[in-house]
């Protein structure tokens, strides 16, 4: 059995408002195993992320910008009980959670180069909620108005449309993993481990366009000073940013950035019982 509890934190810097997005999320993450014999093992895991939740103060749509902030040209307010929760500084709230189970057959290998290997199956559940007055704005006399060419209602309407849908996603997934651990001096290993994810939809409203697929590359040092302590230090490269990983952070206001490489400096600390 493996259960492991993490923080993924992700800083998003924009030009227009919000221009600063900050996605908090916490995961637990159980892992069962059942070993057949020496070399296979089969696992089934559950993941649960669950982010916190997000206010923003400002939004810009195209060159119009309504909320709190000192380049809003509009701001509104609304007595319905349903906006309760957004206080008295924000016109914006944006809720996620993601479930993810995973089946798996994983293999020693005889390879020089691989130690193991293993093949796996997933079906990952995403959902999103938000608030905001601003959606009222699209019709009747304020989504008349026009502004710079356009009608207010009309600016909204197009950039509501890329914040995350209300309605569950599905994305199911098919993998193959590598690893390998290379002792270079006594209590010290050089280790890689690859991944290789393809992905598909059910659900989701493509807003662009999304990959099918991504790769993922964790290359470092491990550090063995007894058999149930390991520190590391690595660098991990994803090919299509964190698509097929991290799913928390993917939904139609951030697909655009999924078709861009990512990496990341990683410490550790691993305690086995």
């Amino acid at each position: 059995m493996r259960y492991k509890e993490s923080n993924f934190n992700l800083d998003l810097i924009r030009p227009v408002q919000p221009k600063s997005l900050n996605l908090n999320a916490n995961s637990d993450y159980l892992e069962l195993f059942y070993v057949i014999n020496d070399q296979t093992a089969f696992s089934i895991s559950y993941k649960e992320q669950l982010a916190d939740t997000q206010f923003i103060d400002c939004y810009s749509f195209s060159n119009l910008t309504i909320g709190y902030c000192d380049e809003a040209q509009i701001r509104i307010s609304n007595s319905k009980d349903k906006y309760k929760p957004l206080g008295s500084s924000s016109i914006m709230m944006i809720d996620g959670a993601n479930r993810e189970f995973q089946f798996g057959l994983t293999r020693a290998s005889n390879f020089k180069f691989i130690d193991d290997y293993k093949f796996y199956l997933g079906i990952s559940e995403n959902l999103f909620d938000w608030l905001t007055p601003i959606e009222e704005m699209t019709t009747g006399f304020f989504g008349n108005i026009s502004y710079q060419g356009s009608t207010i209602g009309n600016l909204i309407t197009k950039e509501i449309t890329r914040l995350p849908q209300r309605e569950k996603w599905l994305f199911y997934k098919a993998g193959l993993n590598l690893k390998k651990d290379f002792q270079v001096m006594k209590k010290v290993d050089l280790f890689y481990d690859f991944d290789l994810v393809f992905v598909d939809t059910k659900d989701y409203a493509v807003f662009n366009s999304i990959n099918n697929f991504n790769t993922k590359i964790q290359i470092g040092f491990k550090y063995l000073p007894t058999k149930n302590i390991t520190f590391s230090l690595s660098g991990i490269f994803y090919k299509n940013n964190l698509f097929g990983y991290e799913d928390i952070s993917f939904t139609q206001r951030s697909e655009h950035h999924f078709n861009k490489p990512f990496g990341s400096i990683n410490s550790s600390l691993k305690i086995s019982f």
